[in-house]
């Protein structure tokens, strides 16, 4: 018996352990590709697959060309988003490092069309202190898909995490 208490308290453990792993990586891509100084990462959700390509211009400026693909079994798919469909973030303990941002509350209507790449493109000049705290792998880059449609809700997080270190490096 004391034997059974023993392992059943190991196993409640590391079920513990392997639940925190997975909650820190729910938002992270399913691949990266790395290639000179531009970064391609992929990620499934759903019906829908996200992608976001990272392009370093000059060591304080990367262009961001973020895109949505349409997977599922209709020819086309209409979503309904506001002026931009994508967010980009550059975040440090959950909070943004980047000037405020306007958005747009009206609704627009884009149609994708299946297995074809929807994207928009964005370009960051970073500050030193910016590019600092991702050398010193304190940042995390965020994308998010701010849309709904027939297979998605608005409050349906569709989004893509990963540590700006990873993305390029800056020498």
């Amino acid at each position: 018996m004391k034997h059974f208490s023993y392992i059943l308290m190991m196993c409640l453990v590391l079920l513990g352990c392997s639940d925190a792993s997975l909650e820190s990586n729910d938002t992270a891509p399913d691949q990266i590709q790395r290639e000179g100084q531009t970064m391609t990462a992929t990620r499934q959700l759903g019906e829908y697959e996200l992608q976001l390509i990272v392009q370093q211009q000059g060591e304080p400026t990367l262009t961001f060309q973020p895109g949505i693909k349409y997977i599922g079994q209709d020819a086309i798919n209409e979503i309904y988003h506001s002026k931009e469909v994508f967010d980009i973030n550059l975040q440090m303990n959950g909070k943004t490092i980047l000037p405020p941002r306007s958005s747009t509350s009206e609704e627009l209507v884009t149609e994708l069309t299946k297995d074809r790449w929807y994207s928009e493109e964005f370009e960051i000049t970073l500050t030193p202190e910016q590019v600092q705290y991702i050398s010193n792998g304190e940042v995390d880059l965020v994308l998010n898909a701010g849309f709904r449609s027939e297979h998605s809700g608005y409050s349906d997080e569709k989004k893509m995490t990963i540590n700006a270190e990873e993305i390029l490096s800056f020498k």
